[in-house]
């Protein structure tokens, strides 16, 4: 049901109205497969991009600054307590806030925009600029499309967003103005700079795996507003190509979705109870995948996954308990830089 709400409510890019000052803020380390392209599709759309190069080992900051970024360097080693993309967005606001820049629109460096980004932008700029004159100042985030891998990559992905999708009632929400989603993207953020400058979100969670989620539940504490808009015909991410890549991306992060050793292990149990509940019945299991598929349909992703999401949930659950693991005991790396265990 929360799906096909979300289906149905969740709000689309409006047109937009008066022009903004804004800019692209890029965090990345090690992007010069990837960077090139976006910088010269957003630059195509007329939308100026600032690029923070965590101490990249590669090109980098040639490859962006041919494609007409302006790029910023790490001028120090990773301080001490900060995590790699934390500490590249704050810097990115640091540098934007002395600027005139009112929006910032933060974007991983694994994103792909189409020809109609600048408008979605705009328009979702627009709509965050008039719930600040109404008196509720609103960052803005979405769901892109998700853009398989090879093989059967889709299968170990598929569980994670039938979480997100399933779970928060984003149209809902949106629709009624009652309770908050408590959630961010970090692939695709639009910032007020007075809300930015007024929280330093990305400071006060410097050392947070899933720092977007994190400034999420923060932007609820301060009941500050999220706006979560359906954004897959203007943007897509590919964010791995393997199954073994997602099931170490998501082994990364997944244990940081409770934060607690019980609540990963509750979550786990969870997601396989519901795949062995869904499996004793035709009509469990036909609800089962009419949600995977109304979940893919929101994130224009592979369809085929949803007729084997009790798989995809047991998979999850797997991930989630050698997440724990890797927390535990240390072994959490990513972008070459060992993440300490919590």
């Amino acid at each position: 049901m929360v799906a096909a709400i979300n289906l149905l409510l969740m709000r689309k890019p409006p047109r937009p109205g008066e022009s903004s000052r804004v800019a692209v803020l890029i965090p990345a380390r090690n992007e010069a497969d990837k960077i090139g392209p976006l910088v010269a599709a957003l630059r195509a759309q007329k939308l100026p991009v600032i690029v923070f190069d965590d101490a990249s080992e590669d090109d980098t900051t040639a490859i962006a600054t041919a494609n007409g970024a302006r790029v910023i360097q790490s001028e120090s080693i990773l301080p001490e307590g900060w995590l790699g993309k934390n500490r590249a967005c704050h810097e990115l606001a640091q540098f934007a806030l002395e600027r005139p820049i009112d929006w910032f629109i933060f974007l991983d460096a694994d994103v792909t925009p189409r020809e109609t980004f600048g408008l979605a932008v705009a328009g979702m700029v627009d709509f965050s600029r008039q719930r600040a004159a109404a008196g509720s100042p609103t960052v803005v985030t979405g769901i892109p499309r998700i853009v398989s891998g090879t093989g059967i990559e889709p299968l170990f992905m598929a569980w994670i967003g039938w979480i997100i999708l399933a779970f928060d009632p984003f149209g809902l929400v949106s629709r009624t103005g009652k309770g908050h989603v408590r959630f961010l993207n970090g692939q695709f953020q639009i910032w007020p700079a007075e809300v930015y400058r007024d929280l330093l979100p990305h400071e006060a969670m410097r050392g947070e795996v899933m720092e977007d989620v994190m400034i999420g539940r923060l932007l609820a504490r301060k009941k500050v507003p999220v706006e979560v808009f359906q954004i897959a015909e203007h943007l897509e991410v590919r964010m791995y190509k393997t199954w073994q890549e997602t099931m170490d991306g998501f082994s990364k992060n997944a244990y940081c979705i409770t934060g607690s050793a019980a609540g990963t292990i509750a979550l786990a149990a969870f997601l396989v109870s519901v795949a062995a509940i869904s499996a004793t019945s035709v009509g469990g299991l036909g609800f089962l995948i009419l949600s995977g598929l109304t979940v893919a349909m929101i994130a224009q992703a592979a369809l085929w996954p949803a007729f084997l999401m009790p798989i995809s949930l047991v998979i999850g659950a797997g991930v989630l308990i050698r997440s724990l693991v890797w927390h535990r005991t240390g072994r959490v790396r990513w972008k070459g830089r060992t993440i300490k265990k919590t």
